[in-house]
């Protein structure tokens, strides 16, 4: 169940991380693009400032989704080798 529950969990940041990316962003009704896709040429200096905080939002929750759904993963294999090795 714990295990599961942490892998879903994982997939859930890394789904919201991913969304985070790719929606458009706009800083005074200017449109500064996405995370993976700013707008090309000159932006304001304030896209910069968003585009970099919304980075760094995205990385934690990818980062959080991956260690945690490794972690559901890990739990999994080590409890079913244990009931494999006690049998």
């Amino acid at each position: 169940m714990l295990s599961k529950l942490l892998g879903a969990v994982g997939v859930l940041l890394l789904l919201t991380g991913l969304f985070l990316a790719i929606r458009p962003l706009a800083v005074d009704n200017v449109s500064c693009g996405s995370v993976y896709s700013p707008d090309k040429g000159v932006t304001p200096m304030q896209c910069d400032d968003r585009l970099d905080q919304r980075m760094t939002l995205v990385g934690g929750l990818a980062g959080g989704g991956i260690v945690l759904a490794a972690a559901g993963f890990g739990y999994a294999a080590v409890r079913e080798r244990r009931t494999r090795v006690e049998s």
